[in-house]
């Protein structure tokens, strides 16, 4: 007997993969948020983990093993927040990078606006996010 899916619905390895290439583009987000402070590492990391959890176990391992992001994910999975000083860190790093930019380094008034922009929005963001001691 010939087995036919049902059109319309998607498969589990169809969805697993959806969920590995969701979770690689915003961890290489999340690595780009280390070297350029204005865009927020921790949500998107955040979102790596939770969509690896749900598409490989392995990379969701990889990834809560890590050293830089790993710590992170720990907290955030077992007490569904960030600890204070990685928040206050987080913040004053951004913080410093995008007032940096904003009046030493950039000229026109449009990119002076989008990089603020996007901080109130990282900002906004990490601030969302539970924080525990």
């Amino acid at each position: 007997m010939l087995m036919v899916k049902p059109k319309g619905r998607v498969g589990e390895e169809t969805l697993k993969l959806f969920y590995n290439i969701i979770g690689t583009v915003s961890l290489f987000f999340g690595f780009i948020g280390v070297l350029l402070p204005i865009l927020p590492t921790t949500p998107f990391v955040l979102l790596s983990a939770a969509c690896y959890y749900k598409g490989s176990e392995r990379l969701h391992g990889w990834l809560s093993r890590s050293e830089m992001f790993g710590p992170m994910i720990k907290d955030y999975e077992e007490h569904g927040g960030m600890r204070k000083a990685t928040k206050m860190k987080a913040l004053t790093i951004m913080w410093t990078a995008v007032l940096g930019s904003t009046l030493l380094i950039l000229d026109t008034l449009t990119m002076r606006a989008l990089i603020l922009i996007v901080a109130v929005i990282g900002t906004a963001s990490m601030l969302r996010v539970k924080t525990i001691e």
